[in-house]
């Protein structure tokens, strides 16, 4: 069993966080991996992150697995890296890890979107080829994984779990083009953030389940059975 989460935005929404957390605290030990889908701070405010991770661990102990959101900047992930070393960081790759089921590889990426933002258009002139590349990568890892898969990304890889956003700002929120990979590759569950007025918490792809964990979205932490691949265990 996996405990998931995403847009803390520390020190946004630290407190809603902390609640959540305390929320779950009996369900964690039963937990094996908690996974955050990107945007742990607000703004790049890099040591905004010690909060977060120093809540988790009061009440967890096993690995922490966290990919980058479009707030969680690049130009300081090296930083993410060295301030927070316990952290096991996803970004375009991927971790195996020893699961109750056996290994399990955790791919993350902070995802692709369809249309770049205004923002991105305009600061990044090669957005585009960047995305087009990062999804090549992600069906290169889906492909290549020998074992059962959870691919994490902070973009939406849906349509269908933005309903709640604007639809005329889906295609700058997430992409119908990493669903078809999803489908395509089938890995045992996707989760993603990014979409902090989503309302449709899950849907299922033809079979593989993905789940929005944006914590502004559903106020609190999911965990998610793994052991079959169309069960939602609880929502806490």
């Amino acid at each position: 069993m996996i405990v998931a989460t995403a847009d803390i935005h520390s020190p946004k929404y630290l407190a809603l966080f902390s609640t959540a957390l305390n929320t779950v605290s009996k369900s964690l030990n039963d937990c094996e991996a908690f996974l955050i889908a990107g945007d742990i701070v607000a703004k790049g405010n890099v040591y905004a992150a010690s909060h977060v991770f120093n809540l988790i661990k009061k009440f967890f102990k096993g690995p922490i697995i966290s990919i980058f959101g479009n707030e969680d900047y690049e130009e300081v992930e090296d930083k993410f890296h060295s301030l927070y070393p316990d952290i096991i960081w996803l970004n375009d790759n991927f971790f195996d890890l020893e699961m109750s089921i056996g290994r399990v590889r955790i791919i993350g990426t902070r995802g692709v979107l369809d249309v770049p933002t205004p923002w991105q258009a305009k600061n990044i002139p090669n957005i585009t080829k960047i995305y087009e590349e990062r999804l090549k990568r992600i069906e290169d890892l889906l492909r290549n994984s020998p074992y059962p898969t959870v691919l994490i990304t902070h973009y939406a890889p849906t349509y269908k779990t933005l309903k709640g956003e604007p639809p005329r700002i889906w295609p700058q929120m997430g992409s119908k083009r990493l669903e078809e990979i999803v489908v395509k590759y089938k890995p045992l569950i996707v989760i993603h953030g990014h979409a902090h007025k989503g309302r449709i918490p899950y849907v299922n792809l033809n079979g593989v389940m993905v789940y929005n964990v944006s914590l502004p979205a559903l106020r609190k932490l999911i965990t998610i059975d793994l052991k079959k691949r169309d069960t939602l265990l609880s929502f806490m």
